[in-house]
């Protein structure tokens, strides 16, 4: 399939250098590559962004940063609804760094643009905000999408200054380091888990509780707990198993059950790798 070329002279005014758009048709977009810098975070929905031939799965929170000369499309699972931003490459070599002296390129010891692009080209696209962090980050499209929609007093600084924000919160979360080293599992959310552990618990549903998206909670789990979500459920059933085996009067059939185990045969068998012993022998030994 040929790529399509968009062409900034094609999609900036002559004296922007900076455009946003709101998102909300519901389209896919066919592959295609431009001779600018697009910036598109997602309010809402799901999707699949390719950037590059890679897939990446998209929902709110989720930000893709497409580098200049990439290629890039993307396909609508729910309903996308999404900001924009298209930066022509000159307002980075211009105007951020000659504009000022304390932008993202020298607090991230760059000297250019030049020194940046090589850098980003080696980092992941897609970064992620959560929690308060998205409240931040969405109100800075929405002050830039005013300030772009009308002709304020100081429209050009203020577009300068909330771009920078905008693109320290992006290159810190790409350039910097993993962002999950200085995040935590709240200790509400493994309180819920050892307390309900019986229930059906979905990955999905956990992450909402801590405002994360379902992906990075995963990531950000196994980081903390070096198990997958689903191995620390498993572990807290056989321990709250444990506990009924020991001191309650209840059939092994009905602790599997109260324990959140599908069948029998499941119990049995996780109980035996764990313990290596059957639930019955070890409700025996006590």
């Amino acid at each position: 399939m040929e790529t399509n070329h968009y062409l900034a002279k094609n999609e900036f005014k002559d004296d922007e250098a900076v455009a946003i758009k709101w998102l909300s048709d519901g389209k896919d977009e066919r592959v295609h590559d431009h001779d600018f810098v697009e910036i598109v975070y997602i309010i809402d929905g799901r999707g699949a962004h390719y950037v590059n031939g890679v897939e990446y799965a998209v929902q709110r929170g989720d930000l893709v940063y497409i580098n200049y000369g990439c290629t890039h499309g993307f396909k609508v699972q729910e309903k996308l609804i999404a900001y924009n931003i298209m930066v022509k490459v000159d307002y980075f070599q211009k105007e951020l760094i000659s504009n000022n002296t304390n932008n993202i390129f020298s607090l991230l010891a760059l000297t250019s643009f030049e020194d940046v692009q090589s850098e980003l080209d080696r980092a992941s696209p897609l970064v992620s905000f959560h929690g308060e962090e998205q409240k931040e980050i969405e109100f800075i499209f929405k002050k830039i999408q005013e300030e772009l929609a009308n002709n304020y007093l100081g429209k050009s600084g203020q577009v300068d200054a909330y771009m920078n924000i905008l693109l320290t919160n992006i290159f810190r979360k790409m350039l910097v380091s993993d962002n999950t080293e200085n995040e935590i599992i709240p200790s509400e959310i493994i309180d819920y888990i050892q307390t309900h552990c019986g229930e059906k618990l979905t990955l999905k549903a956990l992450a909402e509780q801590c405002f994360y998206n379902p992906s990075y909670f995963s990531r950000l789990f196994k980081k903390a707990y070096n198990m997958t979500l689903t191995e620390f459920i498993m572990e807290q059933r056989l321990k709250k198993s444990c506990d009924l085996l020991r001191n309650s009067e209840l059939s092994v059939d009905e602790i599997a059950v109260q324990c959140g185990f599908a069948d029998k045969t499941g119990f049995y068998t996780r109980f035996k790798q764990k313990y290596g012993c059957t639930p019955g022998d070890y409700k025996k030994s006590f």
